[in-house]
């Protein structure tokens, strides 16, 4: 781990998109509570939705919950844990950066429409450089596996990398919960503020499904 990451990272709350404990942010249906952004002072951020994304259209029982991620080319494997919003209204993300959160306000596996969000710290303190830190790696074409909490999988195709400021991120795009189905990954990048303990930029993954396998297969 470089001396870099190991400073602030601890809190490398990494995904300073308007919207995530100290990584991302984005639009709500209901209320929407802002990210706590890295950097400070924060202009207005985009809120992110805090009502189910089952409500009205689909379900509660038909969420299903993404439990392990694989970006096999960046030799990415995680944990995947349902987080909510913190006490700042931010997104909560697992404090080892080994683990990845799925926000679950957003889709769950197999939804109709919207971004389903799983975001991760870059690195940590005590974990030292995590598995999303090889996100701004990741190219047009990149194969990504989502397993459901049912046993069902769901297969994506990386279809856009963006690294963007903090201040810049296009929180209300990455927690959009409508539109044609996709993935979004969040982490933090680009340069690291020792004064902060904050990195400036966020990295962005958007995926598009390719097929779903059944529960058991």
């Amino acid at each position: 781990m470089t001396g870099r990451a190991g400073i602030g990272a601890a809190s490398a709350l990494c995904l300073a998109l308007p919207v995530l404990a100290g990584c991302t942010a984005a639009p709500a249906p209901v209320a929407k509570p802002t990210v706590s952004a890295m950097p400070s002072p924060r202009p207005t951020a985009p809120d992110i939705p805090k009502s189910d994304a089952s409500l009205g259209s689909v379900s509660v029982a038909s969420v299903v919950a993404p439990v392990r991620i694989r970006f096999d080319r960046l030799g990415i494997d995680m944990t995947v844990t349902a987080e909510g919003v913190d006490a700042k209204g931010a997104m909560a993300l697992p404090a080892n950066a080994a683990d990845a959160g799925w926000y679950r306000y957003s889709p769950g596996l197999a939804a109709s429409h919207g971004a389903t969000v799983i975001a991760a710290h870059i690195d940590s303190w005590h974990d030292g450089i995590g598995p999303f830190s090889k996100l701004k790696n990741a190219t047009a074409g990149d194969a990504i596996t989502l397993l459901g909490e049912d046993g069902s999988t769901v297969a994506y195709t990386v279809t856009e990398l963006r690294q963007v400021g903090k201040i810049d991120a296009p929180m209300a795009e990455v927690f959009d919960t409508s539109g044609a189905p996709r993935l979004t990954l969040v982490t933090c990048g680009g340069v690291f503020n020792s004064k902060t303990g904050h990195y400036l930029d966020n990295v962005i993954v958007t995926a598009t499904p390719v097929t779903a396998a059944p529960a058991g297969n």
